[in-house]
């Protein structure tokens, strides 16, 4: 058995590792594919092109890395029911202080990162230092983070050691959404009624209603995002989503195909993808219907951000 005291079932525990995640007990760093696309091929993610994060300054990592009050059909982590293990229970969980958190994930980071010094012909001195010196936070690598009991206050800490942070939310936990103040706090919005979210985020419907009460209160936050994933025959009805969109009144939407990668090859196919093209489409079919504008895309990642025309803010993160 494994030497962590959080309850991590075996078999989920190897497959994470297996997909060369680093964990320490409830936490957990991956490196991000295009840090690595960064780093070889001087390549760029869509956060850098949308809203100016370096590529290779960031890490990917969560505090919950296995807990969520979802399985959402389009997720690409595996989820319990693929391997059949029982849902997850969070309340057992043995959280540890943020301090602790926040160095857990600088050590795993560090660790991934180290090896990239092996070559620093290709990568170079300078990209190499940066990269052992990071600037940016996604807390979004998997789980659901509003689920950790000191997110707030681990956020604080990293932007007191000169960190911005980006948080992606499913928006159930409304309290916690309304005690955090990342940099750009994402929702996910994946579907847009009770029938829809249990076919794709199958979740329970007390939790659909607590996503709504976090809607209601995202004009009163920071920088924020709706992150909406398509899905081929599930949820391309875009105009279903505006009076949503419009409750929310949200700084920037960004629109994603969904991905056929990872565990969701067990539960979805290729054919659910959408085509660049098509996200495009349906982006201008969002700026007819609201105050919501196409400003920019990414072809690789086959996203789409559109901004408020009403609540216009600085899109680049300095």
């Amino acid at each position: 058995m494994t030497t962590y005291n959080t309850p991590i079932p075996e078999e989920v525990y190897r497959i994470l590792r297996k997909q060369r995640y680093q964990i320490k007990d409830h936490s957990a760093v991956k490196l991000c594919g295009w840090v690595k696309k960064s780093l070889l091929e001087n390549k760029n993610c869509y956060k850098s092109k949308f809203y100016g994060i370096e590529t290779h300054r960031c890490i990917q990592c969560t505090p919950s890395v296995i807990w969520c009050q979802q399985s959402c059909v389009f997720c690409w982590r595996v989820l319990p029911s693929d391997i059949g293990v029982s849902q997850l229970s969070y309340p057992e969980v043995k959280w540890k202080e943020p301090e602790e958190v926040l160095e857990d994930i600088l050590q795993m980071h560090r660790k991934v990162v180290m090896g990239y010094k092996g070559i620093l012909d290709r990568i170079g001195k300078k990209k190499f230092k940066e990269l052992l010196h990071p600037k940016h936070v996604a807390i979004s690598l998997s789980g659901e983070p509003t689920l950790y009991p000191y997110l707030g206050e681990l956020i604080n800490l990293f932007h007191r050691k000169g960190f911005s942070t980006f948080v992606v939310s499913n928006g159930i936990l409304t309290e916690v959404i309304q005690e955090i103040n990342p940099t750009q706090l994402y929702i996910s919005l994946d579907a847009y009624d009770l029938e829809s979210y249990k076919t794709i985020c199958r979740g329970k419907e007390e939790y659909w209603q607590s996503i709504l009460d976090t809607l209601d209160i995202l004009r009163y936050k920071g920088r924020t995002c709706i992150r909406t994933t398509l899905i081929r025959d599930y949820n391309t009805n875009i105009e279903k989503f505006i009076h949503l969109y419009e409750m929310a009144d949200v700084h920037f939407i960004e629109l994603k195909s969904y991905m056929n990668v990872g565990y969701s090859r067990k539960r979805l196919t290729l054919d659910h993808m959408l085509k660049h093209e098509e996200i495009l489409e349906l982006s201008r079919k969002v700026e007819e219907l609201s105050h919501y504008k196409v400003a920019d895309d990414s072809y690789d990642s086959r996203v789409v951000l559109l901004v408020n025309e009403d609540r216009k803010i600085e899109r680049f993160i300095k």
